[in-house]
């Protein structure tokens, strides 16, 4: 039987693979899912409770649970960290989680709020803000430091790397080592990030270019033309 008991902010899809991370590899039970009464529509999901904010303190109450926010990046995560905000002002401790199949170094502090998922690499003398989320297959530079509220997404982040807070790290960018970027940056998919960069900084990768497969891959991999 395990020992701590979790309330989930969120109905998304964020939100259940949190529910499968905590109830499948960590000490949390999930009890329950939060959402504001406005998105409330059916009283329960995955066969546990929903209940609001304001049902929150008198059924699941902040001495015996803890939570976890569930959002995804909306506002460049200032969703997230809004909500995360206005529970832990109810009194409620936020959980973390970070996959057994993760490689964290010893000595890493993991601040409340946080996901680490599995396959993600997080070197010696790293820094993980508060309310940080990293996707499978992430790798943190030894003595970088991440912002709070930073959402990275199967990234290589290379050593001495200072990331502001608020930042968005798409799938299998690249930042540089010894870089500073600066509050609310976003490095989209692909991105290979070379130079210091300010606040609110976007990064475009090149798209990768669409056209009809030539004839001969056509025949070799037995693909008929459109209509044929």
């Amino acid at each position: 039987m395990k020992e701590k008991k979790l309330v989930i902010f969120g109905q998304r899809n964020f939100a259940e693979l949190a529910h499968y991370y905590f109830e499948h590899d960590s000490p949390y039970s999930v009890r329950a899912f939060v959402v504001d009464e406005e998105y409330l529509r059916e009283p329960t999901h995955a066969g546990l409770p929903v209940v609001t904010p304001a049902q929150l303190p008198t059924d699941f109450p902040p001495e015996q649970y803890e939570v976890f926010v569930a959002i995804g990046m909306g506002q460049v995560n200032r969703l997230r960290a809004g909500k995360l905000a206005e529970l832990e002002a109810m009194g409620y401790s936020a959980a973390s989680y970070v996959s057994s199949k993760a490689i964290v170094a010893h000595g890493v502090e993991i601040r409340p709020n946080t996901m680490i998922m599995e396959q993600s690499v997080v070197q010696p003398k790293a820094c993980i803000g508060r309310n940080c989320i990293l996707f499978p297959s992430s790798a943190i530079g030894f003595r970088t430091s991440l912002g709070e509220h930073c959402w990275i997404v199967a990234s290589k982040v290379a050593e001495s790397v200072r990331l502001g807070p608020f930042c968005f790290v798409g799938v299998q960018a690249t930042i540089g080592p010894g870089l500073s970027l600066g509050e609310g940056c976003i490095v989209g998919a692909g991105a290979v990030v070379l130079n210091d960069a300010g606040d609110h900084t976007i990064f475009r990768a090149a798209r990768s270019d669409q056209r009809p497969a030539p004839e001969r891959m056509r025949r070799t991999f037995g693909v008929r033309r459109p209509g044929s």
